[in-house]
């Protein structure tokens, strides 16, 4: 799909399974098409150069991947610039494709199923912000609400040297806009920002602040921290945005104007929490022509099959695996609440067959790694890292996790020991079945009384090592066990 945007245009290939779709190839050119629109009405001409040759090449990618329906999202340049038409004119001719901006409400009613296609739990205000425009929405019921369209954007300030001072001029343009936000907009427990220079700003704070886990999606920021970034932003770190490691000087000077509206945003909104979504208009776009059926399965557990497809005994192995350890889902400790619990549980087992081809004496920290940074959503930063750490503990009991720092800074005791007993439920099944998927159906675990009971059809997969795991995981939960009827205390 293509994305024209204000500032960048971005060409991305999705492989889609089921209701979870991962970029698996993602090109971004900053064109900036809308860098001169406030001052001259129209798009930068240096832009559309840019633009043109970029569409160019990745029409030419796109044809040798045979890829003939492209989807196209033209946002707010292309809808307001005098020049416009006779711009999409130019790309018809020159590239075959047909491009149709998008009205503004429309924008934001596919960034808020971008978010919802990646976080379906989510509820709040979705806050898109784009070079030229500020697309905002409400999300309730798991689908989206009202929302306004506002012509607010870093362009209103970039190729200026603005002083802290020239900022603060802003405020009252800023604030007029804002004044007239509905009050289904301007009261919220979560606001969700969407858009490049958010997320730089984002990922800036996670660097000021040592945070542990390098993912972006569903990072969450408290408001006053946010609303401390968003003010340093334009004001004393404005120099140090021109000058961060990584980041291009078209992207760094819009930093400071959207530090600026962020820190508006706050003050009208007053948000409990802000989370940062790398989902948006590009993934409600493919998300609107999923048919319907397949909006309604659960984005965690298909990228989690998908993760785990082309391991046979991943595959296979899950599904068995969720009947075995569901039987004792009463007396397993609480993590979360009870449906995300359900969900991660399934999550764990759709991938306790990982780990095939890694080497076995570093299998378990591998493990680790590979679902802490798995390309699946559906998941906020303590759950991500809880699955990983459960997965870990499914093949290593005592050995420690390679991130603890991100162990000990996202999880509590009480879900650390939540992790660490569904390892051992999922390495028990392991241990008596060498992961075998047709022997877990031979395997029954329950919890009777007082005790935690295995029973097998087949009696030659309970051996020493089999009980000593039962045993291990009977002495987590305080219960006795038995094997077949033969009790632990007797």
């Amino acid at each position: 799909m293509l994305d024209i945007g204000s500032n960048s245009i971005r060409f991305v290939v999705y492989d889609i399974y089921g209701s979870h779709f991962t970029p698996v190839y993602n090109e971004k050119v900053l064109a900036g098409l809308g860098r001169d629109l406030k001052e001259t009405g129209h798009l930068s001409e240096d832009g559309k150069q840019l633009a043109l040759n970029s569409l160019s090449r990745f029409k030419a990618i796109a044809d040798a991947r045979g890829l003939t329906h492209i989807l196209i999202g033209a946002t707010a340049a292309m809808r307001e610039a005098e020049d416009a038409a006779d711009f999409i004119e130019d790309i018809r001719s020159h590239t075959g494709l047909t491009v149709t901006p998008i009205s503004g409400k429309e924008e934001a009613r596919l960034s808020a199923l971008g978010l919802l296609s990646a976080d379906p739990g989510a509820t709040g205000l979705a806050a898109d912000l784009g070079g030229a425009s500020l697309e905002l929405i409400r999300i309730d019921d798991h689908k989206p609400g009202k929302r306004i369209s506002l012509p607010l954007g870093p362009f209103d300030a970039v190729g200026r040297d603005l002083r802290e001072a020239d900022y603060k001029a802003l405020i009252p343009n800023i604030d007029a806009a804002l004044s007239d936000l509905p009050t289904a907009l301007s009261d919220t427990k979560t606001l969700y920002l969407i858009g490049g220079a958010w997320r730089n700003l984002a990922a800036i704070h996670m660097t000021r602040s040592l945070y542990p886990l390098k993912t972006m999606q569903n990072y969450a920021l408290d408001p006053l921290d946010a609303a401390l970034l968003a003010r340093w932003a334009y004001n004393e770190g404005r120099e140090q945005l021109f000058n961060w490691p990584g980041l291009r000087q078209r992207r760094a000077e819009t930093l400071p104007y959207s530090g600026l509206l962020l820190e508006r945003l706050i003050r009208v909104v007053q948000p409990r929490r802000i989370e940062v979504s790398l989902t948006g208009l590009r993934e409600g776009l493919v998300f609107d022509h999923l048919p319907k059926s397949v909006q309604a399965r659960d984005a965690l557990l298909d990228g989690c099959r998908d993760f785990a497809s082309g391991f046979l005994q991943s595959e296979r192995f899950g599904l068995p695996l969720m009947t075995f350890v569901e039987a004792i889902a009463d007396v397993l400790p609480t993590a979360f609440n009870s449906r995300m619990d359900r969900r991660l549980r399934q999550a764990a087992c759709l991938l306790a067959g990982l780990g095939k081809n890694l080497h076995p004496d570093y299998r378990a920290e591998l493990i680790f790694e590979n679902v802490l940074y798995a390309p699946i959503s559906g998941l906020s930063h303590p759950e991500r890292v809880w699955l990983a750490l459960t997965l870990f503990r499914s093949v290593s009991r005592n050995r420690k996790p390679p991130n603890i720092p991100a162990v000990d800074r996202l999880l509590n005791s009480d879900q650390i020991g939540a992790a660490e007993a569904l390892g051992d439920v999922i390495r028990l099944a392991i241990v008596a079945t060498g992961r075998t998927p047709d022997l877990v159906d031979a395997l029954e675990l329950s919890h009777e009384g007082d005790e935690l009971v295995l029973r097998s059809d087949v009696p030659e997969l309970i051996t020493e090592q089999v009980e000593f795991r039962l045993r291990k995981l009977a002495d987590r939960l305080g219960l006795n066990y038995s094997l077949g009827g033969v009790s632990s205390d007797t």
